[in-house]
This record gives structure tokens, C-alpha cells and sequence, in this order.
């Protein structure tokens, strides 16, 4: 059956019976007149799709009556019927376009083909119709969404919307026929837009932020879309553009890196800024400086006076180190790094030790006539390249045995306390070993609460080690060693192992912690894929990637990622606020949640600038849709403050502390 409306004007009532009789059952809606002018009057209301008429009928010829409904509806397709052949009505009909002339008597076969075929051609014309209408309101959409150019396979602009030109501050006349280089930013590197034309050229589509220049030399960051539109050859005719406007998100995102690497108080940079910049250099020198008994002048003058002297002596630093050039950092309470940028000599470093203990007594601390002599301890590493990432460590090594010894300094070697160190890795290393046959190498789980529904409860995996009495040891006394170790995988295993099967008995989901070893490990991520697939936990598994440790390799980094989403796992940056903060983490990286770390939680009810770094993390976050959890609440001033700065979720001893399988199994039972 035809799906159409067909209108019929005959006045022969013996045709028009045997018509109404065999159209009926293929035509779906069937109108039949005998007056012209009746069927004239209700065509608007019908719509007919199409109209078969006679030539010949008394009150008015079948031509005119088509001239008559062409005035109002056009498009209509007519089909005369005539037993005529008269050349001037053949004419006239071309001119009306008439569809098509039937010879009477009509043979049905031949109407129905016809029928047919211009049905078929409105269907296609409707299709047609209806996708350039999608397509336009879809364009209409990009246009008032979005900034939108084209340009010709040359480069130069050919379109651009109201939003662009609003945006660039160019009229359309001065952009279109330029090429982009009009609103291109001179610090853009040539090579940069040469990886961007040989991708589109290879009909490829790039993806990319893009520096520019306004018309009044303000800039602005686009996050920008290019993809080239190919002819029936395959063969590239123009590029389009689709861009959102980011230079708020990223102004936002460099005064945040700017806070997170910056010391509030004495407005150096922090020991987040000293780590980020340790990975630049092969070959540092580190000297650590504290005050000694910082506490004791605390206790008697005040916190207020307290910070006068970091701040003082921070001052005091930073200048002796730019004139050394060097740097310096405030890394904790009263103590004080500074990083040369290559080894140093010991002539030069005691010379610099001298110098701030010359310039100290030169110009002593004096606020309100308190004056005082700083004294200071001094711990210097001088690493070699395998001890490059630990050289806080062997600084504050060195700082203590000063201290120990009474010395104004130290220089960390392997003879601080060497035979210790050895045998505690040998002791740690050989208890892991025998831990993993006995299987007394087990995961306690933390639960990471919804702030606005406590039925939404993740959990976090963490490894513990079961002496053979029962102590439960946490991993701060042996992760470390075992990542020196193969044996660093195997614990990495045996956690995915044991949580897989907990949680393929409960509901739920839960995260493991990756270290970057495990993350590059390809043995470690198929083992988690197969554990995956073997308990049907999709949708399920969180792997968290410690931020601090840092992420290099973005390229190798996106592809695990891409694996390991494919396979159903959800991805978490972990201790977000430690070590390199870099927000293209949150930009470049298909990131699910973002863990804040400790240091930027604690006291966060009574910090003010932990609440504005807070406030930026959490606004980026929202605005790439990452969920955030705020990570060692341990009371309820912090609960409260981080649940009013909207924050996701909350994990912390206020909440509840990591429970063993059994606990775990006896609260979710009682939840239920």
C-alpha cells in the first residue's frame, strides 16, 4: 500500500467507482470529487500529496483547475487523464508541469506505476527536506554554542560566525579571506602549527588549545576542533573549525599553580615547586636550613613573632641564593631549601653557609626591640643520578647527624649509618618474601563516603603486611624497600587479587593504588584487565595514579588509559596537591576523580588560603565534570568546611578507619 493522500477529480461516475474500488486497497487515504471547484476549495485542508484529474469536465477543464491549485500549493504533483491528444493542452500542461499524462480509458497497472514512482521521489524529497532542516538547526545550535570558522584547503578563512567575530574583535570583512595568522599569538612556535596542517592535511581530525591575539592585543585560548570535510573523491575541499572560548579556565589555572607552588607567608616557592623542579635537573645540590628549637621561640614570644622570623629569614635566603644563583624554597614549618642547579664544590657551599651566618649576625632579627640571634642547622646532599629522587631525604639524613652531632652542618654520604640502612632493606625484603607464601599479605579497606548520599560509598584498597602474631603493619614501613625490589609487583598482584574477589562478593566500588611502575607495568595492567573480566566487575574498579610521583610520558600514558576505560576501569589521580599539580593532568587526561591530598585538607576550616586553592581545584574539577574526594577528614570542623565547599566525597578517620575483610563484611551487613 501507498503511503499517500491522493485526490481524484473525475466526473465520469462509472470510472470513478472502478477507481474508488481498486485504489482502495494501495492507496492509504483516498479523496474523490466529481466538482472541480469543490475539490479546489478543500485541497489546504487535505494536503493532498498528489492530485489525478480529467481534462474534460463541464464545470471547469482539468488544466485550469491545476493552474487554479498551483497558485496556492505549488509543489503538488498532478496527473491529467484525457482521451485527447490536443497539442495545445500538451503545452499547457508542460507550463503547469504537469507530472504526468495518462491516455483513457486509464489503464490501472499504468496509474499505479506512476503512483509509485512519485511517491518513491517524495519520500525522498521529505527525507531530504527534514535532514537539511536537522542539519540547520544543528548549525543554528554550533553557531549560538560555539565559534565556528572555515577555511579553504589553503588556510584562508572562507566562514566565520557572530561568536567568532564578537570574540577575535575583527569584523567579518577583515577575517574572511585572511588566514588564521590574523589572530595567531607571536610566542605560538612555527612547529606547533606544523604538527596541526600535517595532521588535517593526512585527513586527520586535531584537537588542540590554541594561543591567540584579540584585534586589541588581548589574549585568548581556544580549545579548538579542526576536521577536514572530504568530496566524493575522498579528496580534502575545506577545513572546519569548532572552538570554546578557555581563557578564563586557563587564567584560573595559572593562578592556582601559581598558589599551589607558592608559600603563603613568605611567599617563596614551596617544596611542591622544589620537587617539580628536582626533575629538571640531572646533577643537584641540595643544602636544607633550619631554625633550631623554632618551637621554643614560639612558645615564648608567639606564633606572630614566629612568623615575622620566617619571614625575615626567608628574605634573608632567597637573596644570598639569587646571588649564588640558586634558589631558595620554604619546604616545611621553619625549615628552608636551597637548590643549585649542578654539583658544587665544598669550598662552595661552606662559603655560603658563612655568608648567611655572616649576613644573619650583620643584620640580626629586630621587631619591637626584640633582637636575637637565629641559629640554624644545615643538612647538604649532593646525590649521584640513582639517588637524584630521594634527595630531600638524604638532606634531611644529613640534617639530623648535624643535629646528633652537635655540627653547624653535614653532608649526607653512604656512611650515615649504611649497615642500618642494609639491614633493614635485607630484613623488610626477606619478611615480604615470606609473607606472600604464607599469605599473610592482606588489604584493609577505607570507605570514601558521598557527602549528599551515604548509601553512595566507595572503598579504598590498602595493603597491609600481618606479622605472624596477628600486628597488622601499614606500608609506610615497607612499600618503599619492596619497590626496590620484584617482589613490589607481586604485592601490587595480590592486592588486585584479594580486592577483585572481595568486591565480586559485595556491592560497590572500589580503587587500587598504582605507583607509576605499576602503571607502566604492562604484566601489572593485563593482570587487573583479567581480573576484571574474570569476576564481571566493570564499572567497578578505580585505579588511583599518584600525583606526586609524577607523570611524564603523556602519550604512553593516554593509551593505558584508553586500555584500561575500554576494559570497564574508571581513573583517579591521587594526592592531587603534592607534587607537580599540573592541570593538564585535568585538560589532557581522560581523568574520572581527583583525590585532594592531606596537606591541603588539615586545618582547611581555619586556612584561608587552602579554601581559595581549595575553591579553584574544586571549580576545575566541576567544570570538567571529574568527581572530587577530599582526602584525611578527621573531624567534623573539616567534614563540614570541605561538604560546604562542595566536594563529592569525604574519606577519613571521622568517618571510619580502614576496616579488615571481616569489618567490612559486618558494616555492609548492617547497612543492608
Amino acid at each position: 500500500m501507498l503511503d499517500i493522500k491522493l485526490l481524484i477529480v473525475e466526473d465520469d461516475e462509472m470510472l470513478l467507482k472502478r477507481l474508488k474500488r481498486i485504489l482502495s486497497r494501495e492507496i492509504k487515504e483516498l479523496y474523490i470529487f466529481t466538482n472541480p471547484l469543490e475539490a479546489i476549495e478543500k485541497v489546504p485542508q487535505i494536503k493532498p500529496d498528489i492530485v489525478l484529474t480529467d481534462i474534460k469536465m463541464p464545470q471547469m477543464d482539468g488544466l485550469e483547475m491545476t493552474n487554479r491549485i498551483r497558485k496556492n500549493c505549488n509543489d503538488i504533483p498532478v496527473i491529467v487523464a484525457s482521451a485527447f491528444s490536443d497539442p495545445e493542452y500538451f503545452q499547457t500542461a508542460i507550463k503547469l508541469k504537469v507530472e504526468k499524462f495518462i491516455v483513457k480509458p486509464i489503464d490501472i497497472d499504468e496509474l499505479l506505476a506512476a503512483l509509485s514512482i512519485i511517491t518513491n521521489r517524495l519520500k525522498i524529497e521529505k527525507m531530504y527536506i527534514a535532514e537539511n532542516k536537522l542539519l540547520n538547526e544543528y548549525k543554528e545550535i554550533v553557531d549560538k554554542s560555539t565559534y565556528v570558522t572555515k577555511t579553504d584547503i589553503t588556510g584562508k578563512i572562507t566562514y566565520v560566525n557572530d561568536k567568532f567575530i564578537e570574540l577575535s574583535g575583527f569584523s567579518k570583512e577583515e577575517l574572511i579571506g585572511q588566514y588564521h595568522n590574523i589572530v595567531r599569538h607571536p610566542n605560538v612556535s612555527k612547529a606547533f602549527y606544523k604538527r596541526m596542517w600535517n595532521t588535517i592535511l593526512s585527513k586527520k581530525t586535531w584537537k588542540g588549545v590554541i594561543k591567540n591575539l584579540k584585534k586589541n592585543n588581548e589574549v585568548f585560548y581556544i580549545e579548538t576542533t579542526i576536521s577536514p570535510i572530504l568530496d566524493i573523491d575522498d579528496e580534502i575541499v575545506e577545513f572546519i573549525s569548532i572552538k570554546n572560548d578557555v581563557t578564563q579556565l586557563i587564567s584560573n589555572k595559572k593562578i592556582l599553580q601559581n598558589q599551589l607552588i607558592t608559600d603563603a607567608l613568605t611567599k617563596i616557592p614551596n617544596r611542591i615547586k622544589l620537587k617539580s623542579d628536582l626533575t629538571k635537573i640531572n646533577q643537584p645540590t641540595l643544602i636544607l636550613v633550619d631554625i633550631n628549637e623554632f618551637q621554643k621561640i614560639n612558645n615564648l614570644f608567639g606564633f606572630s613573632l614566629g612568623d615575622q622570623i620566617l619571614i625575615y629569614l626567608s628574605k634573608v635566603l632567597d637573596n644570598l641564593a639569587e646571588e649564588e644563583g640558586a634558589k631558595c624554597y620554604r619546604v616545611s614549618a621553619d625549615e628552608f631549601a636551597i637548590l643549585y642547579f649542578e654539583h658544587i664544590e665544598k669550598q662552595q657551599y661552606e662559603n655560603f653557609i658563612h655568608k648567611i651566618i655572616k649576613e644573619l649576625k650583620s643584620n640580626p632579627f629586630n621587631s619591637n626591640d626584640i633582637k636575637f640571634d637565629i641559629d640554624l642547622s644545615f643538612g647538604i646532599a649532593i646525590p649521584n643520578k640513582n639517588e637524584k629522587d630521594t634527595i630531600l631525604a638524604l638532606a634531611e639524613a644529613a640534617m639530623a647527624n648535624s643535629r646528633k652531632n652537635n655540627l653547624l652542618y653535614e653532608v649526607y654520604t653512604d656512611s650515615i649509618d649504611p649497615q642500618e640502612k642494609y639491614e633493614h632493606n635485607f630484613m623488610w625484603n626477606k619478611k615480604i618474601k615470606t609473607a606472600l607464601d604464607e599469605n599473610r599479605i592482606d588489604v584493609y579497606y577505607q570507605p570514601i563516603v558521598n557527602v549528599n548520599d551515604s548509601n553512595d560509598t566507595k572503598y579504598e584498597c590498602l595493603v597491609r603486611y600481618i606479622e605472624k602474631d596477628g600486628t597488622v603493619v601499614t606500608p609506610f614501613e615497607f612499600l618503599d624497600v619492596a619497590k626496590k625490589t620484584r617482589l613490589y609487583h607481586d604485592l601490587t598482584q595480590r592486592v588486585i587479587s584479594i580486592s577483585c574477589k572481595t568486591f565480586s562478593e559485595l556491592q560497590g566500588t572500589f580503587s587500587i593504588n598504582f605507583s607509576i611502575e605499576d602503571f607502566y607495568n604492562t604484566e601489572t595492567v593485563d593482570y587487573l584487565i583479567s581480573m576484571v573480566e574474570q569476576y564481571n566487575l566493570k564499572g567497578k574498579v578505580i585505579v588511583e595514579i599518584l600525583e606526586s610521583e609524577g607523570i611524564d610520558n603523556y602519550n604512553y600514558t593516554i593509551e593505558i588509559i584508553e586500555k584500561m576505560k575500554s576494559n570497564g576501569i574508571q581513573i583517579a589521580i591521587d594526592d592531587f596537591g603534592t607534587g607537580y599539580s599540573n592541570f593538564a593532568y585535568l585538560i589532557s587526561l581522560d581523568i574520572d576523580i581527583l583525590k585532594i591530598d592531606g596537606s591541603l585538607i588539615q586545618g582547611i576550616y581555619k586556612d584561608k588560603t587552602k579554601q581559595s586553592i581549595l575553591e579553584s581545584i574544586i571549580f576545575f574539577s566541576k567544570e570538567l565534570n571529574i568527581k572530587t574526594v577530599a582526602e584525611f577528614v578527621s573531624n567534623e570542623e573539616i567534614y563540614n568546611k570541605v561538604k560546604e565547599l562542595n566536594i563529592d566525597y569525604v574519606q577519613g578517620y571521622y568517618l571510619d578507619k580502614p576496616l579488615s575483610y571481616h569489618e567490612l563484611l559486618s558494616k555492609v551487613n548492617n547497612e543492608k
